[in-house]
């Protein structure tokens, strides 16, 4: 009677305490899709996961999913296999009176003020891209105060990956523990820099080593002015061509795109002879107007290159641009995903999207397995044929991916958007 009372107490007591598989994932964001209402998290020490979300999703410190976005850190409370019930943006605040915002920072770069703007990220960021005159400056690192101005009384400004970035507020605490006192943090950082779709400038010593495919670099000057000397594998595209390319487009009623650039998430790099280039600088709003959110500036142009002894070459430069995506481990090429699909030898397709998401069709032949149920359906996948699997965008592929991957499965995955119809057709 008594382990009766106790068992029945104890479930009673659950149950008043709330949802028995409620669960908390703590992590920055690595991409999200809209379309598929998904967010991948990768979280420390763990394995990614990824979190859904829909209209009954309560947002704390974020208007929205368009208030977030890589590498934003979130906390989520959720139950497995349902859309998460509520997503905090875990902010990091600063003292009062130190955070300026985007106007105000606008106002003392572009102002009569001296001042010292630091990049409190990792090199490597800063380095692909920055704020225009930051130095870099990383809190962790023990040379942090020995790249800070002697006079204590200069207007400092520091910034970092956003509000869910905890270098700024690192940075403006050393800083004012050793005597500075006129510190400004611009929390917004870099996210909110390039949503106001402000130059951001790429370092010449980064530059010189994506020379490759896998990367755009793109004159902006004439065509005689790159002929005399341009930028190794860099593509000659003056900025007239690219507004003539503008105003096609919407004749045509398309949205605008870089030619043999689908990928939006392409890095690309624009130069003119130095960075203050107005055509350059209107080459730049207008790859970012088209949706190319990595686009950035040569630090210098065209004349600190050549200054500090880079590679150039003379005569005509290339007019086309041959981008190829570089590919994640384990991700396979749109080129090579049809050409399997045409074929369908030696392969198995598998559809990690949610029911919801498939009721608008499948890929002719594949097998549908959400990826929350993927642990117990496993018997339904064959093992001696390569399975490549797919979502609505590669985010649920990629963990389909790992997860098949360390079971010993053959396994590739497609990290692209793709669309399918009822007829079991698609489009990438």
């Amino acid at each position: 009677m008594y382990k009766r009372f106790s068992a029945l107490a104890l479930a009673l007591a659950l149950m008043a305490a709330g949802p028995l598989l409620a669960d908390t994932a703590k992590g920055r964001i690595k991409d999200i899709s809209k379309k598929a209402s998904t967010i991948q998290l990768d979280v420390k020490d763990k394995d990614p996961v990824v979190i859904r979300f829909d209209q009954n999703t309560k947002f704390v410190e974020a208007a929205g999913i368009d208030d977030l976005g890589p590498p934003d850190l979130i906390k989520v409370e959720y139950q497995p296999g349902k859309p998460a019930t509520s997503i905090t943006k875990v902010v990091f605040n600063l003292p009062p009176g130190v955070e300026i915002d985007i106007r105000q920072m606008v106002a003392i770069l572009t102002g009569s003020q001296p001042y010292s703007l630091f990049d409190a990220r990792p090199a490597k960021p800063y380095l692909e891209g920055h704020v225009p005159s930051a130095k870099h400056a990383f809190p962790d690192d023990e040379k942090f105060l020995s790249l800070l101005p002697q006079a204590k009384d200069q207007l400092l400004v520091f910034y970092c990956g956003g509000p869910t970035c905890p270098f700024t507020g690192k940075a403006v605490k050393i800083a004012m523990d050793n005597g500075y006192t006129n510190i400004k943090g611009f929390q917004a950082g870099i996210p909110g820099w390039t949503k106001a779709k402000l130059p951001v400038h790429s370092s010449p010593q980064w530059v010189e080593t994506i020379l490759d495919p896998h990367h755009v670099v793109i004159d902006v000057r004439d065509l005689s002015a790159s002929s005399a000397g341009h930028i190794p594998s860099a593509v000659a595209m003056p900025t007239s061509e690219l507004q003539g390319l503008r105003e096609q487009f919407v004749k045509e009623q398309r949205k605008a795109e870089l030619p043999g650039v689908k990928d939006q998430r392409a890095q690309i790099v624009l130069y003119a002879d130095n960075h203050t280039d107005q055509n350059l600088l209107l080459a730049y709003k207008e790859l970012r107007e088209w949706g190319y959110g990595k686009t950035t500036v040569l630090e210098g142009g065209l004349s600190q290159w050549t200054a500090e002894g880079r590679p150039t070459q003379s005569g005509p430069a290339a007019r086309q641009i041959t981008y190829v995506k570089q590919l994640a481990p384990g991700a396979i090429s749109v080129e090579e995903f049809a050409a399997l699909e045409k074929s369908r030898k030696g392969v198995t397709f598998l559809d990690v999207r949610t029911d919801q998401e498939t009721a608008s069709g499948v890929l002719k032949g594949a097998i549908h397995i959400s990826l929350d149920s993927l642990d117990t359906s496993l018997d339904k996948l064959p093992k001696d044929k390569e399975v490549v699997a797919y979502c609505a965008n590669g985010i649920r592929a990629e963990m389909a991916y790992q997860k098949l991957k360390g079971l010993g499965y053959k396994v590739r995955y497609l990290n692209e958007e793709i669309s399918i119809t009822k007829d079991g057709g698609y489009s990438l």
